[in-house]
């Protein structure tokens, strides 16, 4: 493949010859194995992947069609984001199609159709805080494919080629960007209720192999995390998550070879049926970043106001009993909330951490962009579970590079799932940031 390396992708891509070349290159190689029972691939692909890989994207899906794939099989190519084909390719169960020279003759036209998708470069959404790179809609996806493929006797093997993390430009609050990724929560929800959630009966059992490419991971842990979601969600639709990785040829070898071994044999991952709240959660950038928060108690907490009213803030809770409160924090009249359901805004973020022990969760919302410590407000409020003395808590906020620690406690004896108006008072808390800081509050 020497030869081939000598071109960058758009000139590769339009050297009338580099089918031919290509055929000619693998005929050493040994012929396909004699037909065997008929099979389907699928082949998603993002459009906005990056024009460094797109390179080897094409030599891969060129060598899996006149080559790699056996015979007596269909190959489909699809958009996986604007969910739309590429092109079609039935490799016939016939003795000629184990040449790839008959392939490279036969399949010119997908071949072009496939480089001219390629050579592409559409507009990406233009949606705050998310880029796009590569993106792809697997949820989407899996939907159109139920919706698409009519045969559902023979087994189907899918390659995924882009981000793991999911971007969605209608609904933003449910992408993987910053390192949120989905609550199980999500994972026990209808459709209409998560786009993550069951939508009906699986398309069939599916092996699905993804390639992404660089290292889109803030950490282990956060790869550690969405790898699950992504192996428990297709798991949930009686599929397997095979192969997850960054290195095109493991990738392109599994799914031609139909590996059923690997990822998907390699976990003993279960969804936590406790964990039932539709929400986004996020790793921390950084292990320091919840420290201020998780020791047990604050070793020097600030005994005189900040230095400054503008700047950036955290504000967390945290409490001891098997019960789930939840934090709202607002910057300024009119801007939006940060909690749960609406884990960012243009000022910050929402976290929120599940501990081993349920007794020790906590949460807190960061404020990155500075804000007036004079007009923020915060509220607790006693979302789900049973507590007859009322919820007992501790608040600290960080701010001017101080720690700043007080008790919130609510009356309420049980939950009301944040229900709001006339008569739900007792479920919420005020928390006293200025007070707290010993500042005034803005009129």
């Amino acid at each position: 493949m020497a030869i081939l390396r000598r071109h960058n992708p758009i000139e590769l891509m339009r050297t009338p010859l580099i089918f031919l070349l290509l055929a000619s290159r693998l005929q050493a190689i040994e012929p396909a194995p004699a037909t065997g029972p008929a099979r389907t691939f699928v082949i998603g692909v993002s459009p906005f992947l990056e024009r460094t890989v797109k390179d080897d994207v094409y030599r891969g899906l060129v060598r899996l069609l006149v080559q790699d794939l056996p015979l007596n099989s269909t190959v489909t190519l699809y958009d996986a984001y604007h969910l739309q084909t590429i092109t079609s390719v039935s490799i016939p169960g016939a003795a000629p199609f184990e040449s790839p020279k008959t392939r490279a003759n036969q399949f010119a036209s997908s071949i072009r159709q496939l480089k001219q998708f390629l050579a592409g470069d559409p507009a990406k959404p233009a949606v705050p805080r998310l880029k796009f790179e590569a993106a792809l809609l697997l949820p989407q996806f899996y939907d159109f494919l139920s919706a698409t493929v009519s045969d559902t006797n023979r087994p189907m093997t899918v390659l995924l080629i882009g981000s793991p993390l999911y971007q969605d430009s209608k609904e933003p609050d449910f992408s993987m960007v910053d390192g949120y990724f989905p609550s199980d929560g999500h994972l026990q929800a209808p459709r209409d209720k998560s786009v993550f959630g069951l939508s009906g009966p699986p398309v069939r059992a599916l092996q699905v192999h993804w390639l992404y490419f660089s290292d889109p991971w803030q950490n282990d842990l956060y790869k550690e995390k969405v790898t699950r979601f992504w192996a428990l969600y297709l798991q949930a639709r009686s599929a397997r998550l095979v192969t997850f990785c960054n290195d095109a040829a493991t990738a392109f070898r599994s799914f031609s070879q139909t590996a059923e071994t690997g990822l998907g044999l390699a976990r003993n991952w279960s969804i936590d049926p406790q964990q039932t709240k539709i929400e986004m959660l996020r790793i921390g950038r950084e292990v320091e970043l919840a420290d201020w928060i998780q020791g047990d108690s604050v070793l020097h907490p600030a005994q005189r106001p900040p230095s400054i009213l503008f700047g950036p803030m955290k504000i967390g809770i945290r409490w001891k009993d098997n019960i789930d409160l939840d934090l709202y924090a607002t910057p300024h009249a009119g801007a939006e909330t940060l909690f749960f359901q609406h884990p960012r805004s243009p000022e910050g973020f929402y976290y929120k951490d599940h501990r081993s022990s349920p007794g020790r969760e906590f949460e807190f919302v960061e404020f990155e962009t500075p804000v007036d410590a004079r007009q923020v407000e915060a509220f607790v409020n006693f979302y789900k579970g049973d507590c007859p003395r009322g919820p007992r808590g501790e608040v600290r906020v960080e701010f001017d590079g101080r720690i700043y620690s007080a008790p919130f406690s609510i009356s309420a004896s049980e939950g009301n799932r944040g229900r709001l108006g006339q008569g739900q008072e007792q479920y919420w808390q005020r928390i006293p940031l200025q007070e707290m800081l010993r500042i005034s509050r803005a009129e």
